[in-house]
């Protein structure tokens, strides 16, 4: 069979499978099958985070396709909400008959926390046989690859496999009010910087943000390190890669600035008390120039997609733009599944050319396949299918900073709602970070 992956940043071309790789499954090695049709009757227990919208409708299509080209295999789904389903995983893990295939979430908080514990498939082998170590970009491996003992991230084996759906941190914007502002898209940070001045000032919320439930404070917040901070630097603290500290990634100069953004009045009024889902349905309703947020994830109604762009955020050095992103999902074999091989067939197949299409159709951004179009008449889309070729092409994505350790989102949340409501300083969060991954090294023995 053939496998459809990239080659370079988050996406490229295609390479044969082989049927086999050397030594046993339990240790990441050992001969594997890897052509569906031969595995007889079988039935997969996949549990997913995908439980409505855009999400569901993709998984459902995926799974539709995939039974129609094998349909000796079918896929029992379990649809949960993401947090119910991370807080699942690990009694689901345990139990005497636990799911074939679960989302477990890249970082500390979700597939290191299960690596640890043995309860994820090492997907060594079928990394050979399917040639994922040589078709998935390093960006993309990395992120789903631990030491067997549980320690590293970012190296080691193989114990997930992405999606060919992305996941990415962009900014929004309402096409009207830029052009009302007499601005376009800003190329550079100094442009995007004086639009939020010129919005302001029109009486435009500059950046439309609620972060009364700690949801709204991450995107823009990540997306100004980015800005700031080296791609390396980042990725190498993520990572726990030699002696980054927090300092050096951007973060301060982040936090700083996003300060600086609530005082001088650019995020949405009243802020602290507003829903972040609130925030961005406000943002889709045209209230507000700008809107940090993950792809795809404008409450839009059919026929709003004309009204807005994406871009990411520019560098402040005049660099590449640099996106904090991944798959949209990421899934894992259970340790104790009885269907592995046929587990491995359906991961490589989320993976493949056929699935990135079937993101586009479902109106999402695809990941892995830089050939696959958006369709006409969807400029939104059209820019994520853009942003996605840009990012693969420059090699600019970064992983979450909050996979660092289990607990480093709540400590980022909880310090920044203290520092932007005036009982902190911006000195308290940088230290606050720093302390809490000193704290969770010293349990991996670092």
């Amino acid at each position: 069979m053939f496998v459809c992956l990239g080659v370079a940043g988050l996406l490229a071309g295609c390479m044969p499978g082989t049927t086999a790789a050397d030594s046993d499954n339990s240790a990441g090695k050992g001969p594997v099958a890897t052509d569906p049709a031969t595995m007889g009757k079988v039935t997969l227990n996949v549990v997913d985070a995908f439980s409505g919208g855009v999400d569901n409708a993709w998984m459902a299509s995926v799974v539709k396709a995939f039974e129609k080209k094998y349909p000796n295999i079918t896929i029992k789904r379990t649809p949960m909400a993401w947090g119910d389903a991370m807080a699942a995983l690990p009694l689901k893990l345990k139990s005497a008959n636990p799911p074939d295939i679960v989302p477990a979430n890249n970082g500390w908080q979700s597939m290191g926390t299960l690596v640890r514990g043995g309860l994820l498939l090492n997907l060594d082998n079928y990394a050979h046989a399917y040639g994922w170590k040589k078709s998935f970009p390093q960006s993309i491996l990395n992120q789903h690859m631990f030491s067997t003992d549980g320690k590293q991230m970012g190296t080691g084996s193989l114990f997930g496999t992405p999606v060919a759906r992305a996941s990415l941190i962009e900014v929004y914007y309402n096409r009207s009010l830029l052009k009302k502002i007499g601005a376009k898209v800003p190329t550079t940070y100094a442009e995007f910087q004086a639009d939020l001045a010129k919005a302001k000032s029109a009486g435009i919320t500059p950046v439309a943000l609620g972060n009364s439930n700690q949801g709204g404070i991450t995107e823009p917040l990540f997306s100004l390190m980015n800005a700031f901070g080296p791609q390396s630097k980042i990725t190498e603290f993520t990572y726990s890669q030699g002696d980054v500290k927090i300092a050096d990634t951007g973060f301060p100069k982040a936090v700083s600035t996003l300060k600086q953004w609530s005082d001088r009045g650019y995020l949405t009024t009243g802020y602290a008390g507003v829903d972040s889902a609130d925030a961005a349905q406000s943002f889709a309703n045209g209230k507000g120039l700008f809107h940090f947020d993950y792809s795809g994830s404008l409450p839009l109604k059919p026929g709003q997609s004309k009204d807005f762009g994406s871009f990411i955020l520019p560098r402040a050095d005049g660099g590449k733009p640099v996106a904090t992103g991944s798959s949209a999902a990421n899934f894992s074999i259970s340790s104790k599944s009885k269907h592995a091989d046929a587990a491995a067939a359906f991961l490589d197949f989320m993976a493949g050319e056929q699935a990135a299409e079937l993101a586009v159709e479902n109106g999402t951004m695809p990941l892995l396949h830089p050939d696959v179009k958006a369709p006409a008449g969807d400029p939104l889309l059209s820019d994520d299918v853009a942003i996605t070729r840009s990012i693969s092409a420059n090699g600019t994505s970064v992983p979450y900073l909050d996979w660092t350790t289990p607990t480093l989102l709540n400590t980022i949340n909880t310090t920044m709602q203290s520092l932007l409501a005036g009982k902190s300083t911006e000195k308290a969060v940088v230290t606050a970070a720093d302390q809490d991954v000193s704290a969770f090294a010293k349990t991996l023995g670092k």
